[in-house]
């Protein structure tokens, strides 16, 4: 059948995504080598398989799951209308902040990543996934080596073992992720010997990896997936099967005590808890403070660095430096609701609902220990554990979305359901069918389409980075105001002007950083402290600081 063409040219498009959005950097060509790139990709893909989806809809949609799909589409619809109702800079909400692109198009692109996943429905290509994500992680492996010996060929900003992913936290949760999908692979029986030992051996050298970033996100999700996993493997153990309720008391307990832990109390406190805990807990308080303040609409996506200054409160103000800030509540429910609202975060919750249900029936089903399957649901698990303590940064997160569509997909091709044809036959009509002119055709355009949308912002900061190199001001000011450019971008232009006592230049900056991102603070500092400011402009700038951070005790009248 065509539809079985088409669902294996996407589920094609699918091993190929994870691997390539962890791996692809642009070092050389873009002054945000890590996440623009990724962008790119992401959306190109994920495009190609809407227009997959979009030419075989009347032969899939009774393959979709009816509440996923509601949720997935009112998803969608609630951020195009957060996006036309909320006063945010309409580029920033599109394509998000700079070093995050979380915005509308790259949550657009994960939706329909999760839908076509989760319309496979080939246990083999779900097995796949698996595989495909501990491949990733060997030249993930390799590369932070090389960095770890101070080998790195690419002159990062900063040198630690970040491999990627341009942080050290992202590049832990990715290992802890990897690692627990390759302990549990060690359990199949069909995975030959030498090779169950070398995904031992890789994930001790993982492990060691995680420990010299200095990050603890990748030992904590590892000890959540392989807490779930080891649950599952004891569950399907005729003479270890009693010790299931000791085991989930024990896991209780043990989650109790990191909770007591990440407020320095308890015996795990000195594993668990640093000071930049604390400064965790500022981000997600400010980020409900948003959420509760505009529950309906939120402040517009990946709107959070706008206000955090102005709902951070006293405390967090004061706790290091006022010029402590950050751009995401490092909690992603949180950055869904306080950027789009109660209803965003609404229809994310339900897709993992569906996600969820989906499991257990498969669960249900299985007497047996399936390390494939176990492995997919654990990593699922232990992303949605970071999810709550970290951002969703496009290289790690990709595997949380693909996963999801992947257990719903999985739950569907795993039912005893006499009217499907056996898994064998659906999969040798998939091998044989041939894809459809007319769905190649939309499939390529559909993919033009998303490498045309992302190619604006890593065009424009691609410019801005030859600008920053030959030191044009004037190269800067231009990029800076290109489609696809961000508040970042303008407020480096703006510094350089100030650099080189150009007041004109500097002034003419900040006035047209304000007309496009009113909330800018270093842009109305700069209107407060120029000499050339007229004293009504100056007063106004104070009052509109002041606002944006209330307890900021370093904002003074200037003379």
């Amino acid at each position: 059948m065509a539809r079985d063409a088409v669902l294996r040219r996407v589920g094609s498009l699918v091993l190929v995504l994870g691997p390539i959005t962890t791996l692809a950097i642009s070092p050389w060509s873009n002054f945000d080598p890590i996440n623009l790139i990724k962008l790119l990709f992401v959306t190109s893909i994920a495009f190609s398989i809407l227009g997959f989806l979009i030419w075989a809809r009347n032969d899939i949609l009774g393959r979709v799951d009816r509440t996923l799909l509601y949720a997935s589409m009112f998803f969608v619809l609630w951020m195009i209308v957060v996006f036309c109702v909320a006063g945010t800079n309409k580029s920033q909400q599109f394509w998000g902040v700079f070093g995050r692109n979380t915005g509308l198009l790259t949550y657009l692109s994960l939706v329909v990543i999760l839908l076509g996943t989760s319309l496979i429905h080939d246990k083999l290509t779900y097995h796949k996934i698996v595989e495909v994500i501990v491949l990733t992680s060997i030249p993930m492996t390799i590369y932070a080596l090389i960095q770890i010996a101070g080998r790195d060929p690419i002159s990062w900003s900063v040198m630690s073992p970040f491999a990627t992913l341009g942080n050290v936290n992202f590049s832990s949760a990715f290992f802890g992720l990897a690692s627990i999908c390759s302990t549990v692979l060690i359990l199949a029986k069909r995975i030959p010997l030498f090779i169950r030992w070398f995904l031992a051996a890789l994930v001790v050298v993982d492990s060691l990896i995680i420990l010299e970033t200095g990050s603890i996100q990748g030992f904590m999700i590892y000890i959540a997936g392989l807490g779930v996993a080891t649950f599952f493997w004891l569950r399907t153990s005729a003479k270890l099967r009693k010790l299931q309720i000791p085991y989930v008391i024990s896991g209780l307990a043990g989650f109790l005590l990191t909770v007591v832990a990440l407020f320095n109390e308890g015996p795990l406190a000195k594993f668990v808890f640093s000071y930049t805990v604390t400064f965790r807990f500022d981000y997600w308080f400010a980020g409900w403070a948003m959420t509760i303040k505009n529950p309906i609409f939120g402040l517009g996506l990946d709107g959070y660095g706008d206000w955090y200054r102005q709902e951070r409160g006293e405390i967090a103000t004061l706790r290091t430096t006022p010029d402590r800030i950050t751009n995401t509540a490092h909690n992603i429910y949180l950055d869904l609701s306080s950027g789009g609202g109660l209803p965003l975060l609404l229809a994310y919750l339900v897709m993992i609902f569906v996600a969820g249900r989906a499991a257990l029936r498969v669960f249900r089903r299985e007497s047996e220990f399936n390390p494939y399957f176990v492995a997919m649901f654990s990593a699922w698990f232990a992303y949605l554990v970071q999810a709550a303590i970290s951002i969703n940064q496009i290289g790690v997160g990709i595997w949380g979305w693909i996963f999801m569509g992947a257990i719903i997909g999985y739950e569907f091709v795993t039912r005893s359901d006499g009217s499907k044809l056996s898994q064998s036959q659906n999969a040798s009509k998939a091998r044989t069918a041939q894809m459809p002119a007319g769905a190649a055709v939309l499939g390529i355009l559909s993919f033009a389409l998303g490498f045309a949308l992302a190619l604006v912002p890593l065009r424009a900061d691609s410019i801005f980075k030859d600008s920053l190199q030959i030191g044009s001001l004037d190269g800067l000011e231009k990029s800076a105001k290109s489609l696809g450019a961000t508040a970042y971008h303008f407020e480096l232009a703006l510094d350089a002007a100030l650099k080189r006592e150009d007041e004109p230049k500097a002034a003419l900056l900040a006035s047209d950083l304000l007309a496009r991102f009113p909330r800018d603070f270093m842009a109305w500092r700069v209107k407060q402290i120029l000499p050339s400011t007229p004293e009504a402009e100056r007063i106004r700038a104070l009052e509109m600081l002041r606002t944006m951070d209330p307890f900021n005790p370093q904002i003074q009248p200037t003379g």
